[in-house]
């Protein structure tokens, strides 16, 4: 009785040296991983997407114009949004406005919101 109960014991403790020992293992990795992007370069990058979209390269009449920069909540993310104007797709004669809101997390885009409407 007395073996088993060394042996559940040394079980339970290597049981538990395993756990933390991923735990850290998983923390330093991910640390390691990081990529620390500025918010210039990821400003950079959201007027990249902007000026890459169709409607953009086939309509603008202007230059995408940086209406806000938000930081978010958590390390490497902001949120842009950008404005220009454009040729209604619909009836040319018309000027219609594109608002684009670009999420980047760590030097990637992870959302887009665009909105296009009459600018009278």
């Amino acid at each position: 009785m007395k073996n088993y109960s060394i042996f559940y014991l040394l079980l339970i403790i290597v049981c538990v040296f395993a756990v933390i020992s991923g735990c850290t293992e998983s923390n330093d990795e991910n640390n390691n991983e990081l990529n620390e992007t500025t918010k210039e370069e990821s400003r950079q990058i959201a007027e990249n997407y902007v000026r890459d979209l169709d409607s953009y390269k086939t309509y603008n009449l202007t230059e995408p114009v940086l209406i806000e920069a938000k930081d978010l909540n958590c390390f490497s993310c902001w949120q842009f949004t950008y404005e220009f104007d454009l040729v209604s797709e619909k009836d040319l004669s018309v000027v219609d406005t594109a608002t684009v809101t670009v999420t980047v997390i760590e030097g990637e885009i992870v959302d887009n919101v665009y909105a296009q409407g009459s600018r009278y």
